[in-house]
């Protein structure tokens, strides 16, 4: 009888386990699906760079691209842009960019990229930025938010929060 009991017990375990694995397969697959929606709606947008100038999105598709959801008001954001911008700087030759989406006005904006010399592409979203950052999984709208977008338009990594220089690494190695 406890040998037929325990045979019964480790099937259930095994149906469990196997239903679990089947429903992370589907959720991960789905969630997948949500990314690459999310990454082709936003590289389908056209927005004005903090000079004024329209910059489409799609200019930076078909290669690694680092997006970062910013505010100049956001006191993490502040703190982690000169870290994109070096990060931008040394490994832009291998054919990465780091773009900033900023969520202020272009005035905004502007003056904070002539303050501290963001040579990086910054676009003005408006107050939509929380938006856009929702096309590609923030969906709490939270400040900063970092995505790494592949070259074949997967979101590969996701930060909610200030990224550090060593995270940046991490994603490109």
């Amino acid at each position: 009888m406890a040998s037929r009991r325990t045979l019964v017990g480790v099937g259930v375990v095994a149906l469990v386990a196997a239903g679990a694995g089947v429903g992370a397969g589907i959720w991960r697959a789905r969630a997948e699906a949500r990314d690459l929606a999310g990454t082709r709606a936003l590289f389908a947008l056209t927005l004005p760079d903090a000079g004024g100038a329209q910059q489409v999105l799609s200019q930076w598709q078909g290669r690694p691209l680092i997006v970062n959801f910013w505010a100049p008001w956001c006191a993490p954001c502040v703190e982690e842009m000169p870290d994109l911008q070096r990060f931008r700087d040394e490994h832009r030759s291998g054919g990465l960019e780091v773009i900033g989406i900023g969520i202020d006005s272009a005035t905004n904006i502007r003056q904070f990229r002539d303050e501290h010399k963001i040579t990086l592409p910054l676009l003005v979203a408006g107050m939509g930025g929380s938006a856009l950052s929702n096309l590609v999984g923030n969906s709490a709208g939270v400040l900063p938010y970092t995505v790494l977008i592949s070259a074949d338009g997967r979101v590969r990594e996701r930060k909610i929060g200030r990224l550090k220089p060593d995270e940046l690494l991490g994603w490109v190695d």
